[in-house]
């Protein structure tokens, strides 16, 4: 931004959402032109001006198609427009492109998105849609197809269930059941594959992920293949890992905590220890500030503990709504900060410890074992040390006693002179 506020030279910024948080600053500074994919008839009219400046006749309809199977991608059509006038095959008609547009086309591998690649792949053997069509369509973003596929093939088969429900087709609801079993098999093998390619780096199975992730499509659209009722579902994946690392990060931090208190493992502190101790310091906090607090210390929890903390690891029980301390009113948290802030608590003595890495702490442990080896070698020079610590006091001091002797004796001079003058 500063550099667009500076230069003389225009400067071009290209963006592909427009809708993203970053450019919010950006914008203000720029002159926001949007610009859209061309439509193939407007190509196909500029073709066509382009062509007859070569001498190259095009029908109106044949540009339009030309158009159509280049992804309307104007390059394309002109690389397409000057193979067809260096062939000397003369004017181009539709029948003549008909019969040459195998070779002209644009791949459509390279055209399709990573959302109609995911909804060619679940929906199955359909007409249009072959093997290596699909195969292909993997390929598109395969780090991130299978997260899709796995989010959205049983919405292709719910509507076949239900059909079959509602028409109390008991052999058709029993078949698609097993369907459903044999795709889950499938995704299955496909995670366990693409865990040993991440791990190893072994490329080579790249192949076996994107035909099991076709085969699960094979197998959830069927004999002629399913439909995916609307757009194809982002994959929810994300989100419920990001969630997971974060509770994670949580139950470490209170397991670092309470590990003075409770002996346990994670997993025992997660389902025994945490709900207990949340319904414990819930009830606690409407009966009796002080003792809440005081408790808090005897486990050494802190107040973010117990507000934020805490709350993400409550146990639900069905047809109950979950009890939080984030929904307690203002006055009893206003109440139960006053009170916090009053005394010094053991928690705080763990703040300095949070977020420090493994490797610092591992350097930390070790600098502090040198040192207590080191104990032992420098005894005899504390002992040196000391009495020159004694003799720099003592000069300290007797300077500091010169400085307030001359300052008393400078203020006793002019007390002795203003009461002359008088």
């Amino acid at each position: 931004i500063q550099m667009i506020k500076g230069s003389k030279v225009p400067i071009i910024c290209i963006c592909n959402d427009r809708q993203s948080q970053k450019l919010k600053s950006l914008i203000p500074h720029c002159l926001d032109l949007k610009y859209r994919r061309p439509v193939k008839s407007v190509i196909a009219r500029r073709a066509m001006q382009i062509a007859a400046q070569h001498s190259l006749p095009v029908e109106i309809n044949a540009a339009e198609a030309l158009a159509e199977s280049c992804g309307n991608d104007i390059r394309q059509v002109l690389n397409a427009l000057q193979m067809w006038a260096s062939s000397d095959k003369g004017k181009m008609t539709y029948a003549e492109y008909s019969k040459q547009k195998n070779a002209i086309n644009k791949d459509e591998s390279l055209r399709i998105g990573l959302f109609d690649a995911a909804k060619s792949i679940v929906e199955g053997m359909r007409k249009e849609d072959s093997f290596f069509n699909r195969y292909d369509a993997y390929f598109t973003d395969y780090s991130f197809m299978g997260l899709l596929v796995h989010q959205n093939y049983l919405k292709v088969m719910t509507p076949q269930y239900l059909r079959a429900r509602g028409a109390k087709n008991v052999p058709g609801e029993e078949e698609i059941l097993s369907r459903m079993s044999a795709a889950a098999d499938c995704m299955g093998d496909f995670d366990l594959v693409e865990g040993r390619l991440r791990e190893g780096q072994t490329w080579s199975l790249l192949p076996i992920c994107a035909s099991l992730c076709v085969q699960t499509g094979s197998i959830a659209g069927g004999a002629t293949g399913g439909m995916l009722q609307g757009f194809p579902e982002f994959t929810s994946y994300l989100g419920k890992n990001s969630s997971k690392n974060k509770k994670q990060r949580l139950l470490n931090e209170l397991k670092h905590h309470l590990n003075f208190r409770i002996s346990s493992t994670t997993s025992e502190l997660r389902m025994m220890y945490l709900p207990a101790l949340h319904s414990h310091f819930y009830r606690m906090l409407f009966n009796d500030t002080a003792e809440a607090i005081s408790e808090m210390d005897v486990y050494g929890l802190n107040r973010d503990d117990l507000f934020e903390n805490l709350d993400e690891f409550s146990i639900v029980t069905s047809g109950e709504k979950p009890k939080k301390f984030a929904d307690m009113d203002s006055k009893t948290k206003a109440a139960f900060t006053r009170e916090y802030n009053k005394g010094i608590h053991k928690s705080q003595a763990l703040v300095a410890e949070q977020g420090v890495s493994k490797k610092r702490k591992a350097v930390a442990v070790e600098q502090r074992e040198s040192d207590e080896e080191g104990d032992g070698d420098f005894d005899n020079d504390e002992e040196d040390n000391e009495e020159e610590d004694e003799k720099k006091i003592q000069e300290l001091f007797s300077k500091k006693k010169g400085r307030a002797a001359g300052k008393s004796g400078k203020a006793s001079k002019k007390s002795t002179k203003s009461r002359r003058k008088n």
